[in-house]
């Protein structure tokens, strides 16, 4: 399973649960209010195409594949999930 980051912008009607409770159900965790971790099999443009479909037409999502040797950082205040996940890849 590869591991990636979920990112999105929502606008207008900013109609935030189904998004969530898709990343929730399928094991993702949150690193920052609007960025998600997620394990999955998918590649990363069927995740996008598969969350874009829970948004409007005026929202952004971002998915992008974090590898193996991937360097990262964050401040103390992130959601422990996410740094727990990014620990353990």
């Amino acid at each position: 399973m590869a591991l990636f980051a979920v990112s999105y912008d929502l606008h207008n009607k900013r109609q935030y649960e189904p998004l969530w409770n898709a990343l929730k159900s399928a094991g993702g965790v949150r690193l920052l209010e609007s960025f998600w971790l997620l394990k999955s099999t998918y590649s990363a443009a069927i995740l996008r195409n598969l969350l874009n479909a829970l948004v409007d037409s005026d929202d952004a999502v971002a998915v992008i594949e974090v590898t193996p040797t991937a360097d990262w950082a964050t401040t103390a205040n992130v959601y422990i999930g996410g740094t727990n996940l990014l620990q353990t890849r």
